[in-house]
């Protein structure tokens, strides 16, 4: 293996390093030795100074710690998942999207996962599975077999802006109702998909 290519193969275990620890919460002190070990195994570990470890120990420990992280990236607390389906028609603007750019349809699978801290107390339950699956049914329905185009005529309707929409239809629903995070994530076939997190009633000042 080349001095070039050590290089780059250590800078890319770094930036990997931070962002295990970022998104993780894993700490990054344990994956910083993961990493030196892979970096010996591979050889690669002469071209890592001690100023490039510490600075990725710092960024990743930092993001770990983050008082910004949600209740999902810090670990702990409770989840639940509810699924559904919607189809759709729409077409994208702009030369980027190919041949996207003329009217088609998808089927989105919707995944929504409920976050809380605790359980509700007595019930033990994140939310009623069933008010949960009314509640996700209504918001669907606003697109549910819908040309996007019409009801987002000066937008590009996305898997990632129609996550947003879902979101902001669930928190609406649900304010007062459910209080902790949740997470959105439309599935366009089984190798791709866009997800949205964002906070529901007094959580929202911990996302």
């Amino acid at each position: 293996m080349s001095a070039g290519q050590k290089s780059r193969l250590a800078k890319n275990l770094r930036w990997r390093i931070s962002a295990w620890a970022r998104h993780s919460g894993v700490s990054a002190i344990a994956l910083l030795c993961v990493g030196v070990a892979a970096a010996q195994a591979t050889g690669i570990a002469p071209t890592l100074s001690a100023t490039s470890w510490s600075s990725t120990l710092r960024r990743a420990d930092a993001g770990s710690r983050s008082p910004h992280s949600s209740l999902r990236l810090r670990g702990g607390g409770y989840s639940l998942g509810l699924r559904d389906s919607i189809m759709i028609a729409h077409s994208f603007k702009g030369e980027e999207f190919g041949p996207a750019q003329g009217m088609h349809g998808a089927t989105y699978t919707v995944d929504v996962e409920f976050h809380v801290k605790e359980l509700e107390p007595r019930l033990n339950w994140v939310l009623d599975i069933g008010e949960g699956m009314s509640v996700l049914k209504k918001v669907l329905a606003e697109y549910n077999l819908k040309n996007l185009d019409e009801l987002f005529p000066s937008e590009n309707t996305t898997t990632e802006f129609m996550c947003k929409k879902i979101y902001d239809g669930l928190a609406d629903q649900l304010q007062g109702k459910v209080t902790g995070e949740v997470t959105v994530k439309l599935w366009e076939s089984h190798n791709a998909w866009a997800s949205y997190h964002g906070g529901l009633g007094k959580a929202c000042d911990i996302c």
